[in-house]
C-alpha cells in the first residue's frame, strides 16, 4: 500500500469545484450546441419545441451536393493536411538540431528564432506576402503552403522535449556505430510521438481556421478555403442562416476527427508536458 495521504477537499470545496466545472462546460459547449441544434431546423428557432417535424437534414444535403462548397472543403483539408506534416517534420529536425547538436552559433541562432515569437503576424504579412508575389506563389497551392511551414514555437516545445531524452541513451548508440541520422530516427523520433501528436493537432487547427493568409492568396475561386469562402461568398446563405450553422458544423468536423484520432496521445503529451516542465 502507498504511503501518500489522500488528500481530500471539504464538501463545499468539492461542491463549488463541480458548479465550476459545469459552468465552464456549458460556457464552452453551449454556443457549439446552439449551432448543431439549428444546422438541423428550417427556422431559426421559431418554435422552441422539440418535435421530429421541426427537424430536417436538407441544410446539410443543399451544402454535401454542392460542389463549390465541397472544394472549400477539399482545399482546406489538402492545405491543413500537407502544412501539418511538413511542419511537423521541419519542427522537429530543427529542435533535434537545437537540442542535441553542436555547431557554432547555435545559442545565438535559437535565440534569434525564440525572437520572432514576440512578432505579431500582421508585422510579418506584408513582408512575406511581397516575397509570395515576386516567387509567382500568388493564387497557388504553393503560396497557401509555403510559408506557413515550420513555427518557432513547435521548433521551441519540441527542443525542449528532446533536451530530456538521457544523453545515455544516444552514447550507446553511438557506440553501437548508429550515425546521427540513425539516432534520431531510432532513438529520438520514437520518442516525441506525443508531443509531435500535439503539436499536430495545433499546427492543423491553426491553418484550418486561418483567414487572412489564405483570403490573400486564393484569388480565385477554385483555390478558396472553407473560411475564405464562408466569408466572401457568403450571400447565397446570408438569406439562410441555418444553413450557414450546417456549413459551421461541417468546418468543426475534420478538426473532431483529427482530435478524436490522436486523443490519447494528445493528453499524454499534454500530461507529459505539465509534469516534466
Amino acid at each position: 500500500m502507498s504511503d501518500r495521504p489522500t488528500v481530500r477537499l471539504p464538501r463545499r470545496a468539492t461542491l463549488a469545484t463541480h458548479v465550476a466545472a459545469i459552468v465552464a462546460v456549458v460556457l464552452c459547449a453551449g454556443p457549439i450546441l446552439l449551432v448543431a441544434l439549428a444546422s438541423f431546423r428550417s427556422d431559426l428557432f421559431s418554435d422552441l419545441s422539440l418535435r421530429p417535424e421541426n427537424w430536417t437534414l436538407a441544410n446539410y444535403t443543399a451544402l454535401l451536393g454542392d460542389p463549390e462548397v465541397l472544394r472549400w472543403i477539399t482545399n482546406s483539408l489538402l492545405v491543413g493536411a500537407v502544412v501539418t506534416v511538413l511542419t511537423v517534420v521541419v519542427d522537429v529536425l530543427a529542435a533535434f538540431a537545437f537540442a542535441k547538436m553542436r555547431f557554432p552559433g547555435r545559442a545565438a541562432a535559437f535565440g534569434l528564432l525564440l525572437a520572432t515569437l514576440m512578432l505579431p503576424f500582421s508585422v510579418t504579412l506584408l513582408p512575406t506576402y511581397l516575397i509570395a508575389s515576386r516567387l509567382g506563389m500568388v493564387d497557388t497551392y504553393y503560396g497557401l503552403i509555403v510559408p506557413a511551414i515550420a513555427g518557432p514555437l513547435g521548433v521551441y516545445l519540441l527542443r525542449q522535449f528532446i533536451l530530456k531524452i538521457p544523453e545515455s541513451l544516444m552514447d550507446a548508440a553511438r557506440i553501437d556505430g548508429a550515425s546521427q541520422m540513425r539516432i534520431f530516427r531510432s532513438v529520438v523520433l520514437p520518442l516525441c510521438l506525443q508531443p509531435m501528436a500535439v503539436l499536430s493537432i495545433f499546427v492543423f487547427v491553426a491553418n484550418w481556421n486561418s483567414f487572412l493568409w489564405p483570403l490573400l492568396m486564393a484569388q480565385s475561386d477554385e483555390l478558396k478555403t472553407i473560411t475564405v469562402g464562408m466569408a466572401t461568398n457568403n450571400t447565397q446563405f446570408s438569406q439562410n442562416i441555418n444553413g450557414t450553422m450546417a456549413m459551421a458544423m461541417l468546418s468543426l468536423l475534420p478538426m473532431a476527427a483529427l482530435f478524436l484520432a490522436f486523443q490519447r496521445y494528445f493528453i499524454r503529451g499534454v500530461l507529459a508536458g505539465a509534469f516534466k516542465g
